[in-house]
């Protein structure tokens, strides 16, 4: 086979790469479904979710009055010779009127219950808690939606970069059977006395360099494979293949500049997110400053209770008395906890400083974010806008990159030209080739980060 043949079929290789499988196939879009399931940032933010909706209940909760249920039982025995029994707490002071050497047993047994209601009647601070919880809950939702742009863009950035990895295999390929095919040229033409040694060297070092190339190219393949297959928790050993060709797009973004900026300020849950925060700090404030305000509670309860005392009654020797006295009684009341802190060492106010300095901090970082918006915004939107006349350029400088190597190994072959020259439009044939794929590649990324900072397809 010629050098010329070899080159054809080193050409149709290349261009027929979309059809080779490097593992299991996967389009963007089953990549975007299964990465959107699989995803542990994702799952991070709604796990955040949940913890401040939990959160969110708790506060609530604690401004809805308590009830609970009391009971009391107990026994009581006191034994006396002097008739008096003071300071106990389950039968109170008793005087008895013994005589000399006289004695007295008594046993108490006592059960009560009943219910107690305490609620909170200013739950200021309770509220402003509540308040708080309510905004970061809505900033955790925000920050899921943010999650979801970050994620749907890693794994289009991720299966971009596959795409380009397992293209570049073809051309390192085809660059290596060209500069094979041209080593064994330049041997033969060694061996007939036709050309210097140092040709032959030099295709040698061709040759290697493309092995190297391809070598390296490979280990990036699989690199790119291992990125994706861990975004779509898959096993690393069905490592995933891009099946959808790399295509440059018709109408790569319709929207003008301002219009773009405009969008990704005014459709940016990440911007919310802060927005949300720095209330929640406000809110906190608010809580922190309560603890110095007046607090006033209800406590009511109500209850059953029942009581029977036994005893032994003996006021002088020879003379004793037994008796026992039962019964139940209920009783209810009500009462109003006022409270006023008058000095509490500084730590509300200081809570409350430490909640605003926070809020201050959000509003820093909602701005810092707005620049960076905008930047990355008009960086990617002039890129776009470049990449038409970019691919145009690259398709060119493939088109006639490739004549011209086929006319360099004809020249070479009739040793009008020489090797230096094959060796240079073979580089420029490989690097056009590369080239355009990144183009390409670059195009689609610009246009997929545009959509991750406008939210939408234009």
């Amino acid at each position: 086979m010629g050098t010329g043949l070899r080159l054809i079929f080193a050409m149709g290789f290349w261009l027929l790469q979309s059809a080779k499988v490097y593992g299991a196939p996967y389009s963007l879009n089953q990549v975007l479904e299964q990465g959107l399931t699989q995803s542990a940032s994702l799952e991070v933010a709604k796990k955040q979710l949940e913890r401040n909706e939990a959160i969110l209940g708790f506060n609530k909760s604690l401004r809805l009055p308590q009830i609970n249920i009391i009971g009391l039982t107990s026994f009581t025995q006191v034994g006396t010779s002097i008739g008096v029994i003071s300071n106990l707490s389950t039968m109170g002071d008793l005087s008895i009127a013994l005589g000399q050497n006289g004695y007295a047993l008594l046993q108490s047994s006592f059960a009560g219950g009943g219910l107690a209601l305490e609620a909170n009647l200013l739950p200021i601070k309770e509220t402003a808690l509540v308040a708080a919880a309510k905004q970061n809950t809505k900033a955790s939702q925000a920050s899921l939606l943010e999650s979801e742009r970050q994620v749907r863009f890693n794994l289009e950035s991720a299966y971009r970069d596959l795409q380009l990895r397992q293209a570049l295999i073809p051309v390192w390929e085809a660059a290596l059977n060209a500069s094979t095919a041209l080593e064994r040229d330049a041997a033969q033409f060694n061996r007939r006395g036709l050309s210097a040694r140092i040709d032959l060297l030099r295709a040698k070092a061709l040759r290697a360099a493309d092995q190297q190339g391809l070598a390296q190219a490979k280990a990036q393949l699989a690199s790119a494979q291992i990125k994706l297959a861990e975004l779509l928790a898959i096993p690393l050993n069905q490592p995933p293949s891009a099946s959808d060709p790399i295509q440059s797009l018709l109408d790569p973004w319709p929207l003008d500049l301002e219009t773009t900026i405009n969008r990704a300020l005014a459709q940016r849950p990440l911007l919310d997110a802060l927005a949300l925060r720095q209330r929640a700090s406000q809110a906190q404030a608010q809580a922190a400053r309560a603890g110095l305000l007046p607090s006033l509670n209800l406590i009511a309860g109500a209850g059953f209770n029942g009581n029977r005392i036994n005893g032994v009654i003996n006021s002088q020797p020879g003379f004793a008395s037994n008796g026992n006295l039962q019964g139940s009684f209920y009783d209810w009341g009500a009462a109003l906890l006022l409270r006023q802190p008058l000095f509490d060492g500084g730590r509300a106010q200081g809570a409350a400083m430490v909640a605003e300095k926070e809020g201050a901090v959000l509003q820093a970082d909602a701005e810092l974010t707005k620049q960076q918006i905008r930047e990355t915004v008009a960086s990617s939107w002039q890129n776009i806008k470049a990449s038409t006349s970019v691919i145009k350029a690259g398709l060119e400088a493939v088109s006639a990159a490739t004549k011209a190597l086929n006319d360099a190994q004809l020249r070479y072959r009739a040793q009008v030209e020489s090797l230096t020259e094959v060796l240079l439009v073979q580089r420029d044939l490989q690097a056009a080739r590369a080239a355009l794929l990144s183009g390409q590649i670059q195009q689609a990324l610009n246009r997929a980060l545009l959509v991750r900072e406008t939210g939408s397809e234009p």
